[in-house]
């Protein structure tokens, strides 16, 4: 009898267990986490001098509010247009302070132009959530343009100078003329006098 009684609330068991264990298990809450890019977001950066924008983000609760202590890894792109931290590294991990913000540090372009895009990731417990950051490499774009347009300013310059030096001369010479001439027209005396009328008929 025992052994029946063992066998049928194994059985019991058995049909119990899997209609259980039907039910998924409900998903650990994400906490809301969002990042807000403060700074370097459609930034150019400088391949010949080796500036850079650093990427600076903020991370904020469901509430809006500012996480400290968040964890947040910034990874640039492995190959192309992009660059490095402390001259080699392509992902760095920094933790967010009292006001929910992470700066990365030690950044620098590399020697490639073009397009591309920092991945910014971060968590907080059981919550993680990224984002994008769109940046540009640059080769020296505004030193040139300056270059450049300086020297149409200077002869811009010159050639104001030359001409109002040119205009003083003409009025001076004209004044000067003119009053020679006045003085000449004034000095000698004007006679008209009437000369011999002779009319005749055809040859």
């Amino acid at each position: 009898m025992r052994i029946r009684k063992c066998l049928a609330a194994g059985l019991v068991a058995a049909l119990i267990l899997p209609a259980q264990q039907t039910t998924p298990p409900k998903p650990p809450e994400s906490g809301g986490l969002k990042i807000v890019v403060v700074q370097g977001e459609g930034a150019k950066n400088n391949i010949r001098s080796r500036t850079a924008t650093a990427p600076v983000v903020e991370v904020r609760d469901s509430s809006d509010k500012p996480v400290s202590g968040a964890e947040v890894v910034f990874q640039l792109p492995s190959a192309g247009p992009s660059g490095n931290f402390y001259g080699w590294l392509k992902m760095q991990t920094v933790k967010t302070d009292e006001n929910g913000r992470a700066a990365a540090t030690g950044y620098t372009p590399n020697d490639e132009e073009g397009r591309f895009n920092i991945k910014v990731v971060a968590s907080s417990g059981n919550a993680t959530t990224s984002a994008v950051i769109a940046q540009s490499n640059v080769s020296n774009g505004n030193a040139g343009s300056s270059a450049r347009s300086s020297r149409p300013g200077w002869w811009k310059w010159a050639a104001v100078l030359g001409g109002a030096a040119v205009a003083g001369g003409v009025v001076a010479a004209t004044r000067g003329g003119s009053t020679s001439s006045a003085a000449t027209a004034t000095s000698r005396p004007i006679s008209i006098g009437a000369g011999a009328i002779t009319v005749g008929g055809p040859r």
